[in-house]
C-alpha cells in the first residue's frame, strides 16, 4: 500500500541522519569541552543544531 511505501522512504532518510548524529556528535562535544572547559556551549550548539533540525524537517514538502 501507498503508507508502507511511504514508511519506506521516511525510515530510509531517518536512518542515515540518525546515525550520523550519533556518530559526529560526541566527537563535537568533545572538542567543544576540550577548548572551553565545560559543556555549556555543547548544549548550546545541540539546541541550535536541533532547532536548525526541526526548521529542515518542516520545510520538506510531501512528494507526489
Amino acid at each position: 500500500s501507498a503508507m508502507k511505501e511511504e514508511a519506506g522512504k521516511d525510515l530510509g532518510i531517518l536512518n542515515p541522519a540518525t546515525t550520523l548524529g550519533q556518530t559526529v556528535g560526541p566527537s563535537i562535544t568533545s572538542a567543544v569541552k576540550t577548548v572551553t572547559g565545560t559543556f555549556t556551549a555543547a548544549f548550546a550548539i545541540s539546541i541550535v543544531m536541533a532547532l536548525c533540525a526541526a526548521g529542515l524537517v518542516l520545510s520538506l514538502r510531501k512528494v507526489r
